[in-house]
């Protein structure tokens, strides 16, 4: 047991130091050196060993989190359901938010998550769109749920505008919500997350542009 224990510590230890090296540095500047360093490792292979490649340990900070976030989010829409409220935007923007934002609370390693899950969202646009794609329950799929629901809600706008306000929503919520982590500002952390969600709904239901209209034509044409 001891042995177990010891080497899921270990795992442990080189997926925090990742995590935190990742989001301070982006995911292409950091070496598996010092990741190795941060993590107090002396074996230069570990993480080759835990993860059997650098793509491997991010795929492996990546799961570390969303597994946790998703079994969150599961449960708020399974709750939205049974209350008849998945036709609220509010509760559904709130939804995807809420599980995101759980991981502000303090931890003693520190709150680096969301930030890491920002960088790969801008560093590594492929392994985000070849989890999307997996099979239901891959990672990011409870998310995209949530996504259909309020795909259904926005039903009378046109489809493209629909679609590109449900990818920005994934973006500014990962990016709004790692600029309050990083702030770790405590005592307005309930603020602020409600404040975003507000900014959210606005903007998901906001009147279609007369500009936005016509680039919408141009495109097309």
């Amino acid at each position: 047991m001891g042995v177990v224990q010891e080497i899921g510590g270990s795992r442990l230890s080189l997926i925090l130091a990742a995590e935190r090296l990742f989001a301070d540095f982006g995911l292409e500047s950091v070496s598996l050196r010092q990741v190795h360093e941060a993590a107090g490792h002396r074996n230069a292979s570990a993480v080759h060993y835990h993860f059997g490649s650098r793509d491997g340990l991010v795929e492996a900070v990546f799961e570390h989190r969303m597994s946790l976030i998703n079994r969150r989010r599961l449960a708020i829409m399974e709750r939205l359901e049974g209350e008849h409220r998945l036709t609220e935007a509010r509760a559904l923007v709130g939804a995807w938010v809420h599980p995101f934002a759980e991981e502000l609370r303090p931890r003693a390693e520190g709150n680096y998550s969301l930030r890491f899950l920002e960088r790969l969202l801008r560093d590594e646009p492929l392994f985000i769109q070849r989890n999307a794609l997996q099979e239901p329950g891959a990672l990011w799929v409870t998310g995209w749920k949530v996504a259909g629901a309020l795909e259904a809600l926005l039903a009378y706008l046109p489809p493209k505008i629909v679609r590109m306000r449900l990818r920005l929503l994934r973006l500014q919520i990962v990016s709004g919500l790692a600029a309050i982590e990083a702030r770790g500002d405590r005592e307005e952390t309930d603020f602020h997350v409600e404040g975003l969600i507000d900014c959210l709904v606005g903007g998901l239901a906001a009147p279609v542009s007369h500009e936005a209209q016509r680039a919408l034509r141009d495109r097309a044409e």
